[in-house]
């Protein structure tokens, strides 16, 4: 496995009190100078800079975060702002932004904002009304922002230099490698995902040869999802990080609010199609596992990720078997009732047995291009997968079917060793399944899982 890390140069040129007190008195100047020329509210971005370097690549890092979070809460407010002042300046990064909403509404955002990332009590917003008056947390009934290093108000330990100026520095490297990591985590996830999508051809899924047995998705449509649920796996990261402390059985009820959120942003980016939701399922597993094994020092490859998860969702069939009898049914309730099925359950209750049967199997396959391998662990999973999926489309006649299917391909070493016949043979597969409306979406989201794995 990769070591995924990064840590942060903290060189740079030392900067003089007087330039720090010039530098202080030109953003003030420049403030009153927007706030003349527009009277509209007024954002200033500055970092919490110790030490007398004030520009390194730890602190270019922070400020391109901070940029960041500043875009996509714009975006969520459906604002632009009417200038941006961006200045990565010797004396300190520092951003101005003129926006056309309420103060206040702003003030709120930008505290929420302050406290939606490691990072972000290294992240100074001032938020200053259209008659130059500055909003305090204070008037949000919000206390003082604390201290990075303990629980005391942050201005009283920078008032008695609490903390030497290296620890200091050091929390702040570790909170941005934290960030790092779990930007790299979500990267290997959203491109798995779209290797899946790409994989081609594959039995009535959607790839870059047809839309299979979907009429309202396309590879496009996979795109756009995959692209949504990015932030929200490096999200499901820093959750596992966060309660790496947490008893492990409370750790699958903490993150499904974050899963349902993930659910959300899925269906607005696809127009209410459903195109991951498994794998937002055995992805933010996955990432949560990784985080936490992190934050606990501990190896991040596969076996202890899938133990992991197993651990992290013991007896979460039994849900299935103790279903309130006054709630709806789902598709996963009613196939665990009629046929014994625990689909996505039980596979991530199994810590992903199949997968990682899938990973060994393919050690003797490597002779293979990546395509080839992907293919022939897409028929390993449709042979052996209780895809769910299937079922609610084709029933389990449907199912044997996709089995029996796999299994004539896998055994038949002349189409199975030659990428061209097995390419043509899944090609005719694909045919048969489109003509019985069957997709294997369980084994495709297995596919995924794969790829993140070999990449990881």
């Amino acid at each position: 496995m990769q070591k995924i890390s990064k840590t942060f140069s903290t060189e740079g040129v030392d900067i003089s009190l007087e330039a720090l007190l010039q530098a202080r008195e030109d953003r003030a100047f420049l403030q009153q100078q927007l706030l003349a020329k527009y009277q509209k509210t007024l954002l200033s971005f500055t970092l919490t800079a110790v030490g007398s370097v004030k520009k390194n690549e730890l602190y270019d890092y922070l400020f391109a975060k901070g940029l960041e979070n500043l875009t996509a809460c714009f975006n969520h407010l459906n604002i632009k702002p009417i200038e941006a002042l961006i200045r990565p300046l010797e004396t300190g990064h520092e951003a101005l932004f003129v926006l056309a909403i309420e103060a206040a509404t702003l003030k709120s955002e930008m505290i929420a904002l302050e406290d939606s990332s490691p990072l972000s009590r290294l992240w100074d917003f001032d938020v200053i009304d259209k008659n130059g008056k500055l909003l305090s947390r204070a008037k949000f009934d919000f206390p003082p922002r604390s201290c990075l290093l303990c629980e005391q108000e942050a201005k009283v330990c920078a008032r008695h230099r609490t903390h030497a100026i290296d620890e200091i520095l050091a929390e702040m490297q570790n909170r941005a490698q934290a960030v790092y990591f779990a930007e790299r985590i979500a990267e290997l996830a959203y491109k798995a995902l779209l290797k899946e999508v790409y994989l081609s051809p594959k039995p009535g899924l959607v790839d870059l040869e047809n839309n299979g047995s979907h009429q309202d998705m396309t590879v496009q449509t996979f795109e756009q999802s995959a692209e949504a649920l990015r932030p929200y796996f490096m999200q499901f990261v820093l959750k596992g990080m966060a309660t790496y402390k947490a008893d492990i059985s409370q750790i699958l009820s903490q993150i499904r609010p974050l899963g349902m959120l993930a659910e959300k942003a899925m269906y607005q980016a696809t127009q209410n199609v459903n195109t991951h939701k498994g794998a937002i399922f055995a992805f933010g597993l996955v990432c949560t596992a990784i985080g936490r094994l992190y934050a606990q020092n501990k190896p991040y490859d596969v076996t202890a990720i899938c133990h992991l998860v197993a651990e992290m969702t013991q007896g979460i069939c039994d849900e299935l078997k103790h279903y309130p009898k006054d709630q709806p049914l789902t598709a996963g309730v009613r196939f665990y009732q009629q046929y014994g099925l625990t689909g996505a359950r039980g596979e991530a209750e199994s810590g992903f047995t199949l997968v990682q049967q899938a990973l060994a199997m393919l050690q003797s396959h490597q002779d293979k291009s990546f395509e080839h391998q992907l293919q022939i662990a897409l028929l390993f999973f449709m042979q052996h997968n209780q895809d769910t999926n299937v079922v609610n489309r084709a029933g389990m006649s449907g199912l044997s079917f996709v089995q029996t299917e796999a299994v004539k391909r896998l055994e038949n070493k002349e189409i199975l060793q030659n990428a061209t016949a097995l390419t043509q043979s899944l090609r005719e597969l694909d045919q048969a399944c489109v003509k019985q409306n069957i997709s294997c979406g369980g084994s495709a989201d297995l596919v995924a899982l794969t790829v993140f794995f070999l990449s990881l």
